[in-house]
């Protein structure tokens, strides 16, 4: 599609394209207008205008240096050590390499949508349970009336 003819539509698509909010676009392009926010609605809700507003969103997506797939992939030869994650030259002439893999692993997750950074990672609970005999108990394991049991058992681990 071709630009629009009325500048202040194609301006507004722009803006609209870019991020700002109808009411923030309009009153961006016509600071003098009493309400912007109708306006920008009405300049919104036009065909002519939400198609070259979906047009110049295609075109910008279609301009990004690399796919996702492409992305991904460079992570995860980042992950495997094969790939630095950051190359440092300093002054002196020399390169110093950085395989930075549990950031590269980090980043692989929050692209493909498995974590946020926003809740902790957990982990399995241990549960431990401990049987206290007293020292006059009825019934004590056998090992403790045996003596000669524990003494053995002593000496191994020595």
């Amino acid at each position: 599609m071709p630009r629009l003819k009325n500048r202040l539509h194609e301006r507004f698509a722009w803006l609209i394209a870019e991020g700002l909010d109808r009411k923030a676009a309009y009153s961006k392009l016509c600071p003098h207008v009493a309400d912007p926010a109708t306006l920008g609605y009405k300049l919104y809700h036009r065909l002519d205008v939400k198609s070259r507003i979906a047009e110049i969103q295609c075109e910008v997506h279609s301009r990004a240096l690399m796919g996702i797939d492409e992305k991904r992939d460079r992570l995860r030869q980042m992950i495997e050590g094969t790939l630095p994650t950051k190359v440092n030259k300093r002054k002196d002439g020399t390169v110093e390499t950085v395989f930075d893999m549990l950031g590269a692993l980090m980043a692989d997750a929050k692209m493909a949508g498995e974590f946020d950074g926003t809740a902790a990672v957990q982990e399995p609970e241990i549960k431990m349970e401990f049987e206290v005999y007293h020292r006059n108990h009825p019934n004590p394991p056998r090992e403790w009336l045996r003596p000669d049991v524990m003494s053995r058992d002593e000496e191994g681990s020595n």
